[in-house]
């Protein structure tokens, strides 16, 4: 295990430690009893995919670090999973394993983004809630959906739409995880990474400029573990002002998510999520640039970093797509009274709501980034 970095996320008495470093699942089970962890049981939720390459690993830390029961839960993989039936059987195989309250086990979430958001719920509910350790093995949930505490499953076409606010214990992220990764993942990892530093950091977009984008997508470690420890620290800063998503502090991490949640769910998850936020990335600069709100020099800079990293501006029209994505808006959760809001940037590294934009300029965005 090389040395890990290691970032407070300050929230008084549901404070927690995110981990990051290289060979870390060897020593989890070490890890979760440092910090204090002392359950004997582990119900590790995961999937198929994950549990194939590090399962084995994370139970033989565990057991060497005296947990005596270890159940294994899989969930189906991806978007398309993370729906309220996968969420009702995990509660069941939760409350199957272990029956008793005396004995209720500690949840380590093994996986992705949908493995955090799901099991993450599950856990926030199961006995009103129980402890437990967001483990991320994607590099978008590593910068970004592990931190934070917001659980959700995508119920009635609506996605996050069931969900709470529940704090893990700690997030262990162990950067050799992301080297199972094909380039598609690692690319969509790395289109939150741009969010960032679109709208949080002026230092973090130009350090991608000059060529650490070009680093991570080869996977170089002191690069992964620097950018993912930034990533971290902002993503932290933003939680700790506006936990509960209350102020509108929260917003700024959705720069890109109104129209790129729209279009994932419209497009049945087609896309990535992080190449869907790369499109609504593309859609709401466009429409901060007719609104006067950035200059046209963001636009370019941006559309050039997320064409270095492989990331689409667009996605091809189908029948029925617009409407949808439009019908789709109207569900989007920052939306009040019947006022949209939309997460602007106004230069690098600084952003602005803007509600109750006229919809014809919302249409013109949405048309922009479906091409025949």
């Amino acid at each position: 295990m090389s040395e890990s970095r290691r970032i407070e996320v300050n929230l008084g008495p549901r404070s927690y430690p995110v981990v990051i470093g290289a060979g870390l699942l060897g020593g989890l089970g070490a890890i979760l009893r440092a910090e204090g962890l002392k359950q004997t049981g582990a119900f590790v939720i995961t999937d198929p995919h994950v549990a194939a390459h590090y399962f084995e690993k994370v139970r033989a830390s565990l057991a060497d670090s005296g947990f005596a029961k270890i159940v294994r839960h899989d969930i189906t993989a991806g978007e398309a999973g993370k729906n309220w039936d996968e969420f009702t059987k995990t509660c069941a195989a939760l409350l199957e394993a272990f029956p008793d309250a005396a004995t209720a086990p500690l949840v380590l979430l093994l996986g992705g983004g949908v493995v955090g958001d799901l099991g993450g719920f599950a856990a926030a509910v199961f006995r009103r809630g129980v402890p437990f350790v967001q483990i991320p093995t994607t590099l978008l949930s590593a910068v970004d959906s592990s931190v934070g505490g917001k659980v959700a499953v995508n119920f009635g076409g609506v996605k996050n739409i069931m969900g709470a606010f529940s704090q893990p214990r700690i997030v262990v992220c162990d950067l050799d995880a992301l080297r199972t990764l094909g380039p598609r993942e690692i690319r969509s990892g790395i289109a939150e990474v741009i969010k960032y530093g679109a709208v949080c950091s002026r230092s973090l977009f130009e350090q991608l400029e000059a060529g650490a984008l070009e680093k991570m997508l080869a996977l170089d470690p002191p690069t992964l573990t620097d950018i993912v420890a930034q990533c971290v620290r902002l993503k932290a800063d933003v939680v700790e002002q506006d936990e509960h998503d209350k102020l509108g502090i929260r917003n700024v991490l959705n720069f890109g998510h109104t129209i790129g949640h729209a279009l994932e769910l419209s497009a049945d998850y087609a896309l990535t999520h992080g190449e869907a936020i790369s499109v609504g990335m593309a859609a709401a600069t466009r429409m901060a640039v007719q609104l006067g709100m950035v200059h046209l020099s963001f636009q370019k800079r941006l559309t050039v970093l997320l064409g270095r990293a492989g990331l689409p501006l667009t996605h091809p029209d189908a029948p029925s797509l617009y409407d949808r994505i439009l019908r789709a808006l109207q569900l989007d959760k920052k939306f009040r009274d019947g006022k949209n809001l939309f997460v602007l940037p106004t230069g690098i590294g600084s952003w602005s709501p803007r509600e109750n934009v006229d919809w014809p300029l919302v249409h013109d965005c949405v048309r922009a980034v479906l091409v025949a």
